[in-house]
Parts: C-alpha cells; sequence; structure tokens
C-alpha cells in the first residue's frame, strides 16, 4: 500500500505501544490505524511539495534519497554565509546549494556506476528490467538546485503536511491475539524500564506503571 497525506495536526498518536496484528502502530488519522513514514533520524517525513526553511533559503520536498529529504532551494537567503575551513573563501546561499547539488550528483552516478557493473546484461548491456525499475525510483529527477538535507522534528508543526500509511486491521486467531499481546506487553515493560532508569520519573507515570504491572512497592 502507498503512503497517503495528512496534517500532524489530524494525526491522533497512541498514549502506549499498539498493535493491529503484529504491526506496531504510531496512531491514528480518522479513526484508522496508521504508521508514519519517517527519515533516517526518525524524524517524520514532511510530504512532497511542503516548503520548509533551510538556512540557505526556502526549500521545497522533492523525494528522498537514502532516508534523508532531497529539497529543491526555490528563494535563496541573501543574507547566508558560508566560511570555508580554511578561512580562505566566503560563499553565498547559491554557491552553497551549487556545491552540495554537485556533491549530490556524483552520489548518484557513483551508485548508478557500481548497479551498472554488478547488474548490467553482458547480451543486452542494459540492466534488468526489475532493476532499472529500483534505479529509477532511487534516483528521483533533480534540479540544479536540489541538496540532500537531514532536519530535525523541529521542521514538523500541526499544519505540516505528513506522510502515513493505513494498516489493515486483520482477523486475528486466538493464537494470533496472544501473540499480538505480549508484543504489547513486551513493549510497555521496555518502557517501563527506560522510564525508571531516570530516578525523577513522574509520580503519575509511576502509579500507572505499577497498576500496569501489579507491583505496589514500584519494583519490577
Amino acid at each position: 500500500m502507498t503512503y497517503k497525506t495528512t496534517t500532524l495536526n489530524k494525526f491522533v498518536g497512541t498514549s502506549e505501544p499498539t498493535f493491529v496484528g503484529t504491526t506496531q502502530i504510531d496512531g491514528y488519522v480518522k479513526g484508522r490505524p496508521v504508521v508514519l513514514r519517517r527519515l533516517k533520524n526518525g524524524t517524520l517525513m514532511p510530504a512532497t511539495g511542503t516548503l520548509l526553511p533551510t538556512s540557505m533559503g526556502m526549500g521545497r520536498v522533492v523525494g528522498v534519497s537514502d532516508g534523508n529529504l532531497l529539497m529543491d532551494i526555490v528563494d535563496f537567503n541573501d543574507d547566508y554565509e558560508f566560511i570555508n575551513a580554511q578561512e580562505t573563501e566566503i560563499y553565498d546561499a547559491s554557491e552553497k546549494v551549487a556545491m552540495l547539488n554537485k556533491a549530490l550528483r556524483m552520489s548518484f552516478e557513483s551508485i548508478l556506476t557500481t548497479y551498472q557493473r554488478v547488474y548490467k546484461s553482458d547480451v543486452t548491456g542494459q540492466l534488468p528490467k526489475s532493476i532499472q525499475l529500483a534505479v529509477d525510483a532511487m534516483f528521483p529527477e533533480i534540479s540544479d538546485t536540489t541538496v540532500c538535507m537531514t532536519f530535525t522534528e523541529r521542521i514538523v508543526k500541526g499544519s505540516t503536511p505528513i506522510m502515513y500509511k493505513a494498516v489493515a486491521t486483520p482477523r486475528l486467531s486466538p493464537y494470533e491475539r496472544r501473540t499480538q499481546k505480549r508484543l504489547e506487553i513486551a513493549q510497555a515493560k521496555a518502557l517501563a524500564d527506560a522510564l525508571l532508569e531516570n530516578e525523577s520519573t513522574p509520580s503519575g507515570i509511576q502509579d500507572e506503571l505499577d497498576e500496569m504491572f501489579g507491583n505496589d512497592d514500584g519494583e519490577f
């Protein structure tokens, strides 16, 4: 199933580990269980077309590469300056984007060369169709102002379009329901252990953990 788009303020997260079948979900969109798409560093992935501020200027999301965002810088920051390590050169936003764009193209070219060397047919001189489709998906079309960037969670606001995948609710057998329950308990226990490592665990959370695991003295 393909990813769909919503905004963060229309997403309702779970308050404890929740599974649908054997899939741990992030929460719900319009009452349906969903898994959110994330970047490599765990940040929620903004949808294609979303405008985001960067130090070099305003950027538009055009895709993803190796778990990071591909951004077209569409409006340069006139106040941006980048000083090289030797402190001998100062680059403005357009010059820095050109440098990053060149590095991105070289990275794509290197990966493509590897695929061609390993998978190219000796008969046709072409990649097999399945491999070519995978390569095409891996390397989206980019412009002269496309750069590869990482972001933190701070960029995702309530109105930011994000991507999610709906999770179908399966008909579970008694065995599968028991498996699902064990998964939820294991995840809850892991969360409890992590919280208890912090000596300042809020009393309200501690009470809930004690009640969940039946420990009146708060010890496991």
